[in-house]
């Protein structure tokens, strides 16, 4: 993966000329919530001297990024110039962040300029000196501000009648670079191979921290006896490799970043034969923005639910590269991978899509992975946090990567839905829906094994091989139309009485083996109750007893696998319908629930 996403930072800095500089630079609004800012503004004097203006808020422009000149440092230290993102306390981000970089004047090996020293002092000296004020304006803009609006604190300079900033001195672009050398030589060797690119360089370093899930401060990433200095031994990158790294984080964050039912991933290419044999029009995806914008705007079929899905667009390239999909999740500073998926190649994604089209078709619906994760988001409805993501993840990696998906315990998660929705008189009908079209999208490519009988031609043979395997079992079929057979009483009763007393036989769908074949005599007694054991019902009770006859006591299913044939008549009863009453429909079953 990582080589992937150098991959695409080499290509960016040979296509835009990207200096060491520019990489390093980041944008403090990348996450897009950052559009206000605050300087602390400083004007040139008479005789070079710096004085304390006040404190301004202006709105942040990205056109601004180098002359901000923001480069991130640790969490809970200063960055590695003085601008910062406001979060928590607007006190301690300014103790820490603002004045905290002036420490850097402390240190005995800085080579700079006495002129740049005494200019650095000046801006420190006048800082502490209006700190009370400059903190109490921070926290009247921070109190003024949306709390969902983030804001940036920055320095600004007024000098020859212009406004400056900390990027227009060249000062703090050579403490910028500075302080990443000297975080490099912490942990570094000479001579030695380039774990990414596998060449010997002149000089390697191992405290890469492009990523957040590497870390030398866990036991398990330290070799050497706990000896920073060893610990290049780990993962040591060239310098070249790690700027290259830098760029395609941030390419990737920027223009790559999607979201997966509601879980946000990175999808990163891999040129399989490398850049140069790739056709212009791939890399125009990936390495132009105007071309991926503009396909976010145009797509017309996703198997996610995000709007900027482009994985359409991907299915009809040549196997000419590889999609890496990493789910990874932010917390405060650390990264956490969730998932990472690599090498899915665009003949993958267009049989998945062919599936996808298929079970369309079948339920005249717009199938996308948002069904299946409908039945793996909350263990409990009332849960605020997803902790499914887990089991939803594994299933679609296993759809990606061509494994097979266990049935049984998918239905146990689809029938908990169900069930729920049913007592519960929610969405039934959708979640039963939602539950059809994923066994049939799996069953499309072949991750479901159904097991299947011989039988003998029957009335409603059509319709069962519309859906697939999953109907060629005596007792599947049986199930299913006992499922519409009660459906159609339940109507029945509730144009009568407007209630469904019946449906207290239905056990909140925890039905075992007896209570369905007890099921089918209690349906035809109440539907004579009501006078509404018609022909059309007639033909039904009696395919539905043909096929459970025909099982004899070789169901062999667990409950869950029972109920879900039965909910699934229920939910299709319609279809059934337009087979037992070719002309006319009896009048309760006009009524529209």
């Amino acid at each position: 993966m990582l080589v992937a996403v150098k991959e695409i930072g080499q290509l960016r800095i040979e296509q835009e000329k990207l200096t060491p500089l520019q990489v390093l630079v980041e944008d403090p609004d990348s996450s897009g919530n950052y559009k206000k800012v605050i300087a602390i503004v400083l004007e040139e004097q008479t005789g070079n001297k710096w004085g304390f203006k006040g404190v301004e808020q202006e709105e942040y422009d990205s056109a601004k990024i180098m002359r901000y000149l923001y480069k991130s440092g640790a969490a809970n230290g200063a960055d590695l110039t003085p601008i910062a993102r406001l979060s928590g306390k607007p006190k301690v981000t300014f103790e820490n962040k603002i004045l905290g970089w002036f420490k850097i004047l402390d240190e005995k090996h800085l080579h700079i300029a006495d002129q740049e020293k005494d200019f650095l002092s000046q801006i420190k000296e006048q800082i502490v000196k209006n700190a009370d004020h400059i903190v109490n304006e921070i926290l009247r803009i921070r109190d003024e501000t949306p709390n969902k609006t983030g804001i940036v604190i920055t320095l600004k300079f007024k000098q020859d009648e212009k406004e400056k900033y900390v990027g227009d001195f060249p000062v703090f672009e050579q403490l910028l670079m500075y302080q990443v050398k000297e975080k490099a030589k912490r942990c570094a060797a000479e001579n030695k191979v380039c774990s990414i690119c596998g060449q010997e360089k002149d000089f390697v370093v191992g405290n890469l921290d492009t990523y957040a899930f590497y870390t030398l401060d866990k036991t398990g990433y330290i070799t050497g006896g706990f000896k920073e200095s060893e610990a290049w031994k780990n993962f040591p990158v060239c310098e070249e490799c790690k700027l290259a790294l830098e760029e395609g984080k941030k390419y990737v964050e920027k223009y790559l970043t999607f979201r997966f039912c509601g879980i946000e991933y990175n999808l990163i290419p891999k040129f399989i034969l490398g850049t140069e044999a790739v056709p212009e029009e791939i890399l125009d995806i990936f390495a132009s923005t105007s071309k991926l914008i503009s396909l976010k705007q145009h797509v017309i079929d996703r198997i996610t639910n995000d709007e900027g899905d482009i994985l359409y667009y991907l299915k009809d390239i040549k196997d000419v590269i590889a999609l890496n999909f990493l789910f990874i999740r932010k917390m405060n500073a650390a990264e956490r991978i969730l998932l990472l998926i690599e090498d899915v190649f665009p003949s993958r994604l267009h049989r998945i899509f062919d599936a996808k089209h298929k079970t369309d078709e079948i339920f005249a619906d717009k199938f996308t992975f948002g069904s299946i994760r409908s039945f793996f988001s909350r263990s409990d409805p009332n849960k605020r946090e997803y902790d499914l993501d887990g089991y939803f993840l594994d299933i679609v990696d296993r759809v990606f990567k061509d494994r097979p998906v266990s049935y049984h315990f998918l239905l146990q998660f689809i029938m908990k839905k169900i069930r729920h929705e049913f007592v519960n008189d929610g969405y039934f009908y959708q979640a039963v829906k939602d539950g059809l079209m994923t066994i049939y999208f799996l069953q499309a490519l072949g991750l479901i094994e159904m097991e299947g009988e011989d039988m003998e031609e029957r009335v409603f043979d059509g319709l069962f091989e519309k859906y697939g395997p999953a109907f060629q079992t005596p007792v599947k079929r049986g199930l299913f139309l006992l499922g519409a057979l009660t459906e159609l009483l339940l109507r029945r009763q509730y144009k009568d009485r407007g209630a469904k007393p019946f449906i207290k036989n239905l056990k909140s769908l925890k039905m075992n083996e007896n209570d369905f074949k007890g099921l089918l005599p209690k349906l035809q007694s109440k539907l004579e109750e009501y006078d509404a054991f018609d022909k059309g019902k007639r033909i039904l009770a009696r395919e539905a007893a043909n096929y459970l006859l025909l099982a004899q006591d070789k169901w062999q299913m667990p409950v869950d696998e029972l109920n879900f044939y039965f909910a699934a008549g229920m939910n299709m009863a319609d279809e059934v319908t337009k087979i037992i009453y070719p002309d006319d429909k009896p009048e309760e079953l006009q009524i529209q629930e």
